[in-house]
């Protein structure tokens, strides 16, 4: 799989599967795009196009310090690179802040949007506490976390084994960093933005995520919301499945714009 020019000398790598629609998979910190492992399937239906941001997975590290902001401008250079004047973004847990960023400041370059575990800022303790303590063990005990993270998605042990490879690779400063912007971003206040087509997945009690959706019901009109019952945070590989399904009715059903 390629590597793609998106600066002056600043490459991103990514990996790329199937035709039609485009849609970009956003990981949250340290995982790289092998937590989308089990969404390689959905190129049966769709292009999908998984990058490792700068400093994650086979990417190298960006010259800045990066940031919410950041990532979602890394975003449009890889979608210029690609070519690809629209998209659809589906971000994962921290990484719907980078789709939110995206749609909210460049909404003509996104045709809609999938989240899961999305927030719009940290305000609830079990949020607050798990940023911090993921913080915390960025810098002091990366290994623990590592494994930690590796056995909450998934019982498979080929793919335990190969996420915790994978999160090997990220660069521990960019991690940390990523951690830290998600703990502070806020775009509460700019929800009412969001106009185009947006599909929300929680996994009920045990997702810490969902007490968000509240939130963006009051604010965001165009959505649908899908609370999966008896799941966790941790939908795309706990419950791919039903997850890939959401995605392929979601997109397939919806005319393009």
């Amino acid at each position: 799989m390629p590597f793609v020019e998106i600066d002056n000398r600043q490459y991103l790598y990514y990996e790329e599967y199937g035709k039609g629609t485009p849609v970009i998979f956003l990981h949250p910190p340290g995982m790289g795009n092998k937590v989308f492992y089990y969404q390689y399937q959905l190129s049966k239906h769709m292009r999908v196009i998984f990058p490792d941001l700068s400093g994650h997975g086979r990417s190298p590290k960006a010259k800045q310090t990066v940031s919410i902001p950041f990532y979602a401008n890394e975003i449009l250079r890889f979608m210029d690179a690609l070519h690809l004047n629209k998209a659809i973004i589906c971000g994962y847990s921290a990484g719907c802040l980078i789709a939110q960023e995206l749609a909210i400041y460049h909404p003509h370059r996104i045709e809609s949007l999938i989240f899961s575990g999305a927030y719009p800022i940290v305000t609830d303790i079990p949020g607050q506490l798990l940023h911090k303590v993921g913080l915390y063990m960025v810098k002091e005990h990366l290994n623990m976390l590592i494994t930690g993270l590796a056995i909450s998605h998934t019982k498979d042990k080929t793919l335990r084994k190969n996420l915790v490879s994978y999160m090997k690779k990220a660069d521990q400063e960019s991690w940390y960093q990523y951690y830290n912007h998600s703990l502070h971003y806020n775009c509460v206040d700019k929800l009412h933005h969001l106009t185009i087509p947006l599909l929300f997945m929680y996994g009920g009690k045990k997702d810490w995520s969902a007490h968000y959706i509240k939130e963006y019901k009051n604010k965001c009109k165009h959505a649908e919301f899908f609370v999966i019952p008896y799941q966790g945070h941790q939908l795309p590989t706990k419950n791919w499945g039903q997850f890939n399904e959401l995605i392929i009715g979601f997109i397939l059903n919806k005319p393009r714009l």
